[in-house]
């Protein structure tokens, strides 16, 4: 006979506070939480404990207690590992899933067009500010997906954060508003003026990691205020600066911002790239112990600028910057100085601070550097690749790819100018035999310089050791060379007089020159040329 009918079987419903105890294989559909759950059935029977489970549905989004996560290890379940004293340590599906925090959990999409900056402000301010800011387990890393996000106001970065994206043009923040693309709070939302009020705490201990901070308009990109303990990796700033432009004080890629009673202190740019601000890095108020490195800075009008706003009276800039390093790092497309260290009036009689303790060391100066965006054989608009106008300045092993670069009739760029010490990079050259006045190297001698040169020269088994100095202005020039020899003469005559090579006023340049003995033979000479200017 057809069957024609199955019986409805009518299983347990209600509110979730009547869930009873369910037999094995009974389901409990609980209707106000729309929670479905089946009867384990007793120990007897081979349950691992009498209860009731719940059948994951859309009801249990929450997954707390729906599913459970047990760590495997690398091999899986085929060889498990212990996670517990006895037995497994098991944790839900929701508790292993807070292990990861994203800015699309609080909405942020990063689709180019969504305006973000509410969502990205309340994953800030969430993680690190509010109900458990005193509490080091709410201080999670928070994760920004690759992704364009948009922005019309400045995010405002607490203390504590710890904030990473998938690579510099891969996770990228644009602001369109007249403002920086990012400042600092404290952990009460207080600004830059405010922070430290009330007892807040100040900005410290910020990792920020592979994201481009781009700014559409003519502002910042980060400016790092009241804080301390801050580091920047793997990090792009990113302005709307053309080649060719103005100084604008607005357009700046980093910045600090101090006030006396709370001074900003240690602060790292780690492989970090700055381009297309009118000043890519300007560290001018009070901060001690700023450090650029493996950094890339390109198209601006300055590269680092350090000292500009020090004026003696208004809070934060009192004192001025102290042991700021830029390192290992490049410069290229820069219209005036790659590095700026600016003096202030007053200084001298310490009526104001001064910076203090700059080191520049083993950075890359490209040709297009200090020209104006002028070719490199220009004439006129040149500037020193660093300018050092204060104390306590010194370049160690830089590179300048301009003064190599220029044709040997032409006066060399200005590589360091003002106040410092700049020691070249170890040279050797072949001094041939049998020469008379011939040029060894050209050096410029703007502003006069003191240049000590010293070396070591080899030739048929002798070998001398000295020093040849050099008192060079534009007027004129004066050298003593100073040395020891091994066994025998060298052979060997060092000179050096003022050539104007290009005619152009004021860019006189030192050519240091050798006139040799006929040996059959030529020298080997191991050089180091340090200037102090």
């Amino acid at each position: 006979m057809a069957v024609v009918q199955i019986s409805r079987i009518q299983h347990r419903r209600g509110l979730a506070t009547d869930l009873p105890q369910l037999a094995a294989g009974e389901l409990g559909w609980s209707v106000d939480d729309q929670r479905l759950y089946i009867g384990n059935g007793t120990v007897a029977d081979g349950a691992p404990a009498i209860g009731n489970t719940e059948i994951v549905t859309t009801g249990s989004s929450s997954f707390t207690t729906a599913l459970s996560y047990v760590y495997k290890g690398y091999l899986g379940s085929s060889t498990p590992i212990a996670t517990g004293a006895s037995g497994d340590f098991t944790r839900t599906a929701q508790q292993k899933l807070d292990d990861f925090v994203s800015v699309k959990d609080f909405g942020a999409l990063g689709d180019g067009s969504t305006a973000d900056v509410t969502a990205i402000q309340r994953a800030l301010d969430e993680l690190y500010c509010d109900t458990d800011k005193d509490d080091e387990r709410a201080r999670r890393v928070l994760y920004f997906p690759a992704g364009d996000y948009r922005i019309a106001a400045s995010l405002k970065i607490p203390p504590f954060a710890n904030i990473r994206g998938e690579g510099a043009g891969k996770t990228v923040i644009v602001q369109s508003a007249s403002a920086p693309v990012a400042v600092f709070q404290d952990d009460e939302k207080q600004l830059y003026g405010s922070i430290g009020g009330s007892s807040a705490t100040t900005p410290t201990k910020i990792n920020i990691e592979g994201i481009t901070f781009q700014n559409g308009s003519s502002y910042g990109g980060v400016s790092i205020d009241n804080a301390t303990n801050v580091r920047f990796e793997r990090c792009e700033f990113k302005g709307a600066y053309v080649a060719g432009g103005t100084d604008n004080t607005n357009s700046k890629g980093v910045t600090v911002r101090s006030t006396t009673a709370l001074p900003c202190r240690d602060i790292i740019f780690d492989a970090c790239m700055f381009t297309k601000f009118a000043r890519l890095a300007d560290i001018s108020q009070d901060v001690t112990s700023v450090k650029f490195t493996n950094c890339d800075f390109t198209t601006a009008l300055y590269g680092v600028i350090v000292g500009d706003e020090l004026d003696g009276s208004t809070s934060g800039s009192t004192i001025g910057p102290k042991d700021v390093k830029v390192t290992n790092s490049q410069f290229t497309t820069i219209g005036l100085n790659g590095i700026r260290v600016k003096a202030q009036s007053g200084a001298a009689d310490g009526t104001i601070g001064e910076v203090r303790n700059f080191v520049s060391m083993a950075n890359f100066f490209a040709e297009d550097v200090g020209t104006n965006f002028d070719t490199v054989d220009s004439t006129v608009n040149i500037s020193p690749a660093i300018q050092f106008d204060t104390d306590e300045c010194t370049s160690i092993a830089d590179f300048f790819d301009a003064t190599q670069d220029r044709h040997h009739e032409i006066n060399p760029i200005p590589e360091v100018q003002g106040i410092g010490y700049h020691t070249r990079a170890i040279k050797q050259a072949t001094l041939n035999d049998n020469q008379t006045a011939t040029r060894l190297l050209l050096l410029p001698a703007l502003a006069g310089k003191s240049i000590k040169i010293s070396y070591k020269m080899e030739r048929s088994g002798n070998l001398r050791s000295g020093t040849f100095c050099i008192s060079a202005s534009t007027s004129g020039v004066a050298y003593h060379d100073d040395f020891i020899e091994s066994d025998g003469d060298v052979g060997v005559t060092l000179t050096a007089d003022i050539s104007a090579l290009d005619s152009t006023a004021g860019n006189e340049t030192v050519e240091v020159k050798y006139a040799t003995v006929d040996d059959s033979s030529a020298v080997t000479m191991n050089f180091v040329v340090t200037e102090m200017v």
